[in-house]
């Protein structure tokens, strides 16, 4: 009887070990992501639909691309590397693991920083956005570097009445000189789930086309390559671009 009530006894105890232990909750990712929003003043903006420059021209943008590097609060980085590509990707820029209270603010460039803009394409990751098969077309091969922005338009610049989108508008701009910090503060993060907020920015391409008396005027201002002779207007180029950006 004593062996029973023994037994008995320690069965009780190993069952109460068991349930006094605690599993450790396990730990929730949280997620930062960045958007832009191409827009025409006021109006959301559509690949391929036509909008109306200050001169009257109609213009339809093809293609909206652009790097951003180093985009951080200080010493900490929340993404080194980031691939715009409107047409390819919608509006997300990227989506990076991070807590929305260490990113109250961020700086960056638009562009490719330096120090990775001469580097071999093909070293980087797979999925390193500068990678030369993420890249494609945002890398020269006849000038090691990489595009930082790509604008690319038809436009109809006699104003009559008929539509004849026959004048092309081509903006590659890139080169070290080129390059443009961005800096944003008090960033209010908008939570979308419980795990991720996100931040969403807008590209206003009637400011992009019309920024404080810096015009760029579609019909006589209409290709860069960044190549010698072409610094005046790829630098307006890429600084309206830049001044375009803001939060939505």
């Amino acid at each position: 009887m004593k062996k029973i009530i023994f037994f008995s006894s320690v069965l009780l105890l190993f069952s109460a070990c068991k349930e006094d232990k605690v599993t450790p909750p396990i730990e929730q990712i949280e997620y930062l992501q960045i958007t832009m929003q191409p827009t025409f003043g006021a109006e959301d903006l559509i690949l391929d639909q036509t909008y109306t420059t200050a001169e009257g021209y109609g213009v339809q943008f093809t293609d909206l691309k652009c790097y951003f590097t180093r985009i951080a609060n200080g010493s900490k980085i929340l993404c080194d590397a980031a691939l715009y590509d409107f047409r390819e990707n919608g509006t997300l820029l990227f989506k990076k693991e991070g807590n929305k209270n260490d990113f109250k603010d961020l700086i960056g460039y638009l562009g490719v920083d330096i120090l990775y803009n001469h580097s071999d394409p093909s070293a980087f990751e797979n999925d390193n956005p500068l990678n030369i098969a993420i890249a494609n077309d945002m890398h020269w091969d006849w000038n090691p570097g990489y595009i930082f922005m790509k604008v690319e338009a038809k436009v109809d610049t006699l104003n009559d009445g008929i539509a004849n989108f026959n004048h092309f508008v081509v903006f590659h701009i890139g080169g070290d000189s080129f390059i443009q910090p961005f800096s944003f503060t008090a960033i209010n993060w908008v939570p979308i789930a419980p795990d991720k907020n996100v931040f969403p920015l807008k590209l206003d391409m009637q400011k992009f086309l019309q920024n404080n008396g810096q015009t760029i005027d579609l019909k006589t201002e209409h290709i860069s390559h960044s190549a010698a002779g072409q610094e005046a207007l790829s630098q307006k180029v890429i600084e309206n671009f830049n001044a375009a950006i803001s939060s939505y």
